[in-house]
């Protein structure tokens, strides 16, 4: 009986791995909710996505790497701030400007993300083969309590770790940051991932308590 279960569970998780590293390769950016004004960008080739909210102070994003690096940035904001707003993105390497990112209405661009479900305003993109140094990325704008997702890196990298990551945080940004059901979230393909890992939960929750009661009888 116990080889049954055994075999089971390893069938389920390597049907989970399958579903979720599928679709996260193709999500390319590593989300990550932004809960302080100043942030630390370890590993900046990767790709990631940071969510963030301004409140009138702007948030300073910060690179120390040894050796030269591609650097790369967007800017975007989720659809419903619509495409008026006013977010300055500046990028610095120590005191010296390389180059501002400041789009005027014209300049945002509806984008769909398939894999979140979820719609934003995507502006445009800044990138350099920079060499090693010391860079900062100022994001900033004259109106307060504006969203906005700051992309950085462009190699897509997920282990197992961020993959589940993911899946936690994606439902989590649809209703507080995109202020949408995250139930559109469970018809993405990410979504299939999510299920999987909450039936792959209760099967093993529900293996662990049939072993405590079998031990008990």
């Amino acid at each position: 009986m116990d080889k049954v279960i055994n075999n089971w569970r390893i069938v389920i998780l390597f049907f989970f791995l399958t579903l979720v590293s599928w679709p996260l390769a193709v999500l390319a950016h590593q989300p990550r909710i932004v809960e302080t004004e100043k942030i630390n960008v370890t590993k900046p080739e990767i790709s990631k996505a940071y969510y963030g909210k301004l409140s009138g102070k702007p948030h300073t994003y910060t690179i120390s790497t040894s050796s030269a690096f591609d650097l790369y940035v967007n800017i975007l904001v989720p659809f419903i701030e619509g495409p008026g707003k006013n977010v300055t993105v500046k990028i610095f390497k120590g005191d010296q400007s390389l180059g501002s990112l400041s789009p005027s209405e014209e300049d945002w661009k509806e984008f769909f993300e398939p894999f979140g479900q979820s719609m934003y305003w995507q502006g445009p993109e800044f990138k350099i083969r920079a060499d090693a140094g010391k860079y900062k990325i100022i994001v900033q704008s004259i109106e307060k309590n504006i969203r906005y997702v700051l992309a950085t890196g462009e190699i897509e990298a997920f282990d197992g770790i961020e993959s589940l990551n993911a899946i936690l945080l994606i439902p989590k940004l649809k209703k507080n940051f995109f202020k949408e059901s995250p139930i559109s979230f469970i018809f993405s393909p990410l979504g299939w991932g999510y299920i999987l890992f909450l039936q792959l939960l209760s099967l093993s929750v529900g293996w662990i308590i049939s072993r405590i009661l079998k031990i008990s009888g």
